[in-house]
């Protein structure tokens, strides 16, 4: 539990482009981690793809930034725009095109940037070399992170089977048991896409036809036990002194405090099956987006006869 000692070590600067840096004090690893979250516009250059580790549905990590030198190249290529391109897709195949409408597409793709430092390192290099990263480089046009969730059942016809809304932020006391709910329906075999270290991420859980009576099958209380249980080992691997520096890149994308691991912890050791259910009614029973085809559309109208297909 030395999650609960070493956040007094811990300080904090941010850059005029809005980069964060923090600096664990007490973590005896050397160790840089880098993470930015993209526009769902925006996709990686594929022979640029190997640079990064993907966590979720929109969230990357630098691979190996320990190397200055490695560091320095990232930036590089950030600044001459050598990494990303904006996708063009004309039907809304993806949540934020549905709910939107549109998105900017003058606007960075990144919506933000943050790095962690441990050991001995020296900080004062990477925060010059972060200092190079223009003040533009964060979008400004990050407005879903304020949208809610989508009410009601509505079903569009598009090219994907999926199922997708918006989480509840990270720092609200619904979110352990959401994610609880997301890894019960992986455990379930269906492939789920989500970033845990947006506030809030959207999320999408795959289809097909022979598992849709399972999306009105209720958890049952030994599914959310495993599923607690796998979280607990998630969130306490987390606090591990070599997983140090991405921890705190992970608390600065979600914008939460060390206490909010804290309360995770304690939740998951005890978690009420009650508060999981709920979250199954209310971002899957009670309010959904699905992208279908018409065979899976009509299987879904028979499961939710209440649900407005959306041409």
């Amino acid at each position: 539990m030395g999650i609960i000692n070493f956040i007094l070590s811990i300080s904090e600067l941010i850059l005029p482009s809005g980069v964060q840096i923090f600096k664990d004090e007490e973590c005896s690893v050397p160790k840089i981690s880098v993470g930015f979250e993209l526009s769902p516009i925006a996709k990686i250059i594929q022979d640029k793809i190997d640079l990064f580790e993907r966590d979720g549905y929109n969230y990357y990590y630098l691979k190996n930034p320990q190397s200055i030198y490695s560091f320095s190249e990232f930036i590089s290529l950030l600044c001459k725009g050598e990494i990303f391109f904006v996708e063009k897709i004309e039907e809304p195949i993806n949540l934020l095109r549905l709910v939107l409408k549109d998105f900017p597409h003058c606007s960075s793709p990144i919506v933000n940037l943050s790095i962690g430092i441990t050991g001995d390192i020296n900080e004062e290099e990477v925060i010059e070399l972060a200092r190079l990263i223009p003040d533009s480089i964060i979008s400004l046009h990050n407005s879903y992170y304020n949208l809610e969730r989508v009410f009601g059942k509505h079903i569009y016809r598009g090219k994907e089977n999926f199922i997708a809304n918006f989480s509840p932020p990270p720092y609200s006391e619904d979110f352990c048991s959401f994610l609880v709910f997301l890894k019960v329906m992986n455990n379930r075999e269906f492939r789920v896409r989500f970033s845990p270290e947006t506030a809030p991420s959207p999320f999408f859980i795959y289809l097909s036809i022979e598992k849709v009576p399972f999306l009105t099958l209720y958890p049952s209380e030994k599914e959310i036990k495993r599923a607690a249980l796998d979280l607990l080992g998630w969130v306490v691997s987390l606090t591990k002194e070599e997983s140090r520096s991405k921890l705190l890149v992970f608390m600065a994308s979600m914008g939460v405090e060390m206490d909010t691991f804290k309360n995770w912890i304690l939740e998951l050791e005890s978690l009420e099956e009650e508060k999981v259910i709920n979250m199954w009614k209310r971002y899957l029973m009670d309010g959904f987006v699905a992208c279908c085809d018409s065979i899976l559309i009509k299987k879904l109208k028979e499961v939710f006869p209440e649900s407005e297909v959306l041409e």
